[in-house]
């Protein structure tokens, strides 16, 4: 036997023991809940430890403060928000919540016996052994519900919008802001009806349906690589749409592996059973696999891989925090001239927004992203910035300096983005809706004897010695019980409708305002799932949107009224989205639907009260919106509500040019849809004939794949200044460079520019963005104390504080 098969059967060897005893872990948990050690007072299952809950706590608080920095800075946030085309970093937030909190759990003690024993069973090896697996699960699902509360509650878009309204153009609305108070109010009548509206679509998406959550299935992977166990085998999840539920399509519509998938062929008794094929050898060979070095893919990362990536990733971390803070004291480190050094008589810096930023940051943000979304964001900068905002102020279109949010080009940008983004993103959902008409699964199974199927699980012979995978095999006590799924909606629904009528009754919102926007976000958090499990993508900007024409139809210009059934639109359909992720990596771990569910709820009531406190103090030591917290996400809203209300004050030219782009990007958008669709279908007859491969696409696809995406080349045109977009192409020609480099030294195929970096550069990527978002707290007290810059030294553009001017 070679090495490298060696090698495999132990590997496998010690998944299988690993798996044994996280399969008795659950069991134990199992039984710790019928043998009664779990009363009908304690209702938190097993996993949902003490040290899984507060490392999801701890973790989603700082997720929570850096999704608000980043938000209110340039309206990007860790999971999706108007950037639903970076889905890339939809897979971040789960990874990081998974990595972090693992890290976390590792480096601190075991939290004290008299809490273990209050919240949880304290005879549980689920509490004193090792970090399962299945807490893991508990501890990300905690971590992404808090720190999607920026988002949810539309403290980076609505609530700075609040403070926006005009009386004279927005029906009488006047400007408003929040105390904290009735922020906590705002917030936590929008943290939790997405959480019970998800809660009941675990069983239809995930175990019925089976769809494949591809950034929850990879978050799974993750955690398997790291505790070293096998995932739940899911077999017919694999054949149901003729795809890899390992796989991911891409912007070409192929299908890339998403973090750690086996590429090796089957060649032992030992591995065919750890991958989960019968004992009995195949009457047949399975099909050959060329494993040239022209064509073999790299050896799937391992838990000792994953143990190394540790001390980088404190590294980038303390190095990034360190920069920030340093740029906090000397603002010119973050707004480098480099342009009016090139071309020193134009004033591209102080005029026109060209400089640049070296936020480490940004360019961690560009490296998750990949080239082709940070290309596609440098194009819009380039014709949004570099040829629309001159042309415009040129010609008088923008009566303001260029940078000028309200008069200037700057604000005459913004409603070509927004035609942009909204055209592409209605056509995502025509997309979707018409696919759902036929998306009753298909159960193929391979008809070639000996035909191993979708990687290696396929066979025939082990589907039909396996039960059904879409029953349910969690005992009852680990399930959701139906009374909260019955009285959790009506309460939360209940609340919402009391909350928001005390804050907005006053300016005209009344019960059936917020009835109607309760039901749309009901059914629209429905789109969102769907969206989510089977493209990756959450269209909570396109859903918020669809929102606002519903109350622009019921209630014409009431913008107010409009913006809160957006708020509710965009919370319900995020929450429910990203929550269902977690019930898919959930369930690959074998992990408690209830203990998730509790760890959901923890972390919206922690995410509510963190986020609305950290916006309290930006807006306390920041203009929100203004030049260092411009919160671009504010302005599209607004314009939006006032688009379908009144529909008649578009800046001047700025119609011909948003119609002839949404054109445009309506028409990529529907070819990019084409392509994806038809290579789901050679996919759905690669699995159907038992295939290893699919063949290649035409030249016209691979074209199609490389245009833009409307979303990142609108967030590149007009809602950031190019000195964001060019740190973020930075760390997408980095990404390139670093995974080519690689492949040349392994003597391989280079990776194609579609596929999620390795595993080191999101590590790493993750380092930096959780610094400078940690980094950010401190400047904020820094802000609170009065701490001023030590020198304005070389500023001549973006720099902060008093250095601005």
């Amino acid at each position: 036997m070679s090495p490298s098969n060696t090698r495999r059967v132990q590997d496998a060897a010690a998944r299988r023991a690993a798996r044994d005893e996280a399969r008795a872990h659950g069991q134990q948990a199992g039984q710790n809940v019928r043998g009664g050690q779990h009363n009908g007072s304690r209702m938190v299952p097993a996993d949902a430890t003490p040290r899984a809950l507060l490392g999801g706590i701890a973790v989603g608080s700082l997720l929570a403060f850096t999704n608000l920095y980043f938000g209110l800075q340039s309206s990007w946030i860790t999971m999706a928000s108007l950037q639903a085309a970076l889905s890339s970093w939809i897979t971040m937030a789960s990874l990081q919540a998974a990595l972090v909190g693992y890290g976390l759990v590792k480096v601190f003690p075991a939290p004290p016996t008299w809490l273990t024993s209050r919240i949880g069973s304290s005879g549980s090896s689920l509490h004193s052994g090792p970090f399962s697996p299945q807490e893991n699960a508990v501890l990300q699902a905690t971590a992404v519900s808090a720190g999607a509360m920026p988002l949810a509650a539309g403290l980076i878009g609505i609530v700075p919008a609040f403070t926006l309204l005009d009386p004279a153009r927005d029906g009488g609305a006047s400007p408003f802001k929040f105390s904290l108070a009735e922020l906590m109010l705002w917030s936590g009548s929008l943290a939790f009806f997405g959480v019970f509206f998800a809660a009941p679509l675990r069983v239809t998406f995930v175990l019925k349906e089976k769809l494949r959550f591809p950034s929850g299935t990879a978050t799974a992977q993750l955690i398997g690589v790291i505790h070293n166990v096998k995932l739940r085998q899911d077999e017919e999840a694999a054949s149901l749409e003729g795809v890899d539920p390992n796989v991911r399509a891409d912007e070409s519509g192929e299908h890339r592996p998403l973090l750690w998938q086996v590429h090796a062929p089957v060649n032992s008794h030992e591995e065919r059973e750890e991958l989960g094929t019968s004992d009995t050898p195949d009457p047949a060979p399975a099909p050959e696999v060329d494993e040239s070095p022209s064509t073999q893919t790299e050896e799937p990362q391992t838990s000792q891989e994953i143990e190394e990536s540790w001390r980088p990733m404190w590294y980038s971390f303390l190095l990034s925090a360190g920069v920030t803070l340093l740029a906090y004291f000397i603002p010119v480190v973050y707004a480098l001239p480099v342009f009016d050094i090139l071309v020193p008589a134009h004033d591209l810096a102080k005029v026109w927004g060209w400089w640049f930023t070296p936020s480490l940051s940004y360019v961690g943000q560009g490296v998750i992203m990949g080239f082709p979304t940070s290309a596609a964001m440098f194009a819009g900068a380039i014709l949004g910035w570099g040829i629309l905002s001159p042309l415009a102020h040129h010609y008088g279109w923008a009566k303001g300096e260029p940078l000028d949010a309200d008069t200037g080009s700057r604000a005459w940008l913004l409603w070509i983005a927004l035609a942009i983004m909204t055209s592409e993103s209605f056509v995502g959902i025509l997309a979707l809706l018409f696919s759902w008409r036929g998306s009753e699964p298909r159960r193929v199974r391979p008809q070639a004897r000996g035909a191993r199927g979708v990687n290696g699980i396929g066979s025939s012979a082990h589907l039909t010695q396996s039960r059904r995978s879409d029953d349910e095999d969690e005992p009852a006590a680990r399930l959701i019980p139906a009374s909260w799924l019955l009285v959790g909606p009506v309460l939360s629904a209940g609340s919402a409708v009391t909350i928001l009528i005390y804050l907005f009754g006053s300016q005209g919102v009344d019960f059936l305002h917020v009835a109607l926007g309760i039901l749309v976000a009901a059914v629209l958090a429905v789109l969102a799932v769907r969206s989510l499990g089977t493209v990756d993508l959450n269209p909570v900007s396109a859903l918020g949107k669809l929102s606002q024409l519903v109350f622009a139809f019921v209630a014409p210009n009431h913008v107010l009224a409009n913006l809160v059934g957006g708020a509710l639109a965009e919370g319900s359909a995020m929450h429910a989205g990203e929550l269902m992720q977690d019930f898919k990596t959930g369930h690959l771990l074998r992990a408690s639907p209830r203990g998730q569910f509790v760890g959901q709820l923890v972390g919206g009531s922690v995410g509510l009260v963190v986020s609305s406190i950290g916006y309290k103090a930006y807006e306390s030591s920041y203009a929100i919106p203004g030049p260092e917290m411009p919160a671009p996400a504010a302005r599209l809203w607004l314009n939006f509500a006032r688009l379908v209300n009144d529909g008649g004050q578009l800046p001047a030219r700025s119609k011909e040019f948003m119609i002839a782009t949404a054109a445009v990007f309506a028409t990529t958008g529907a070819l990019k849809t084409v392509v994806n669709a038809r290579q789901n279908a050679r996919e759905y007859r690669r699995a159907l004939q038992g295939r290893s491969r699919s063949p290649l696409p035409p030249r016209w696809e691979t074209i199609v794949a490389w245009l833009p995406n409307g979303i990142a080349f609108a967030l590149g045109l007009g809602l950031n200044t190019p000195n964001f977009t060019l740190a973020r192409l930075l760390g997408g020609l980095l990404s390139i460079w670093y995974q080519r480099r690689q492949a040349q030294k392994r003597g391989g195929k280079a990776p194609s520019p579609f596929d999620l970096p390795p595993v080191f550069l999101l590590v790493l990527s993750a380092g930096f963005v959780l610094g400078e978002g940690a980094a950010s707290i401190v400047t904020l007290l820094l802000r609170q104390v009065g701490a001023q810059p030590w020198s304005c030294w070389g500023c001549r553009g973006g720099c902060s504080g008093i250095c601005a001017g």
